[in-house]
């Protein structure tokens, strides 16, 4: 991964993205349950290739502000889309059990492809979507 044009890559080339992505496409099925205060915060569940990551309690991930803009971040989560395609992986995102967004080879292209430019991106539910954007962002 690499930093430029006020975004973050992912490079062809580069070997930790593709090691990640070879990583994920190797492990057949399982279930990750990973508990903050005494409950439930994230579960991930892995079959085949299809990973399902759902933020339980969401606001426990804040990220820090960033200064990149909507369509920066859009074009990081397209390229991302694009490499997990070319490996034959989803990744799932939910949001306190409810579909968000889907990035991979099984995110069948709708509506969302006209918003997002990409066949490997879908938004899910765009209330989930948005809900999970503010539960993320720190305040």
């Amino acid at each position: 991964m690499v930093i430029g044009d006020d975004h973050l890559h992912f490079d062809e080339n580069d070997q930790i993205a593709n090691r990640l992505i070879n990583a994920l496409r190797t492990v057949s099925q399982g279930t990750i349950t990973l508990d903050a205060e005494g409950r439930e915060s994230v579960k991930i569940e892995i079959s085949e290739d299809n990973i399902i990551i759902d933020l339980l309690q969401p606001t426990l991930f804040k990220a820090p502000e960033d200064e990149t803009g909507l369509f920066d971040k859009l074009k990081t989560a397209k390229e991302l889309s694009q490499k997990l395609t070319d490996n034959g992986v989803t990744v799932s995102f939910l949001r306190k059990g409810k579909k968000a967004i889907t990035l991979g080879k099984k995110a069948n292209h709708s509506f969302s492809k006209l918003l997002t430019g990409s066949d490997d991106m879908k938004i899910e539910s765009f209330k989930e979507t948005i809900n999970l954007k503010r539960d993320l962002k720190s305040n």
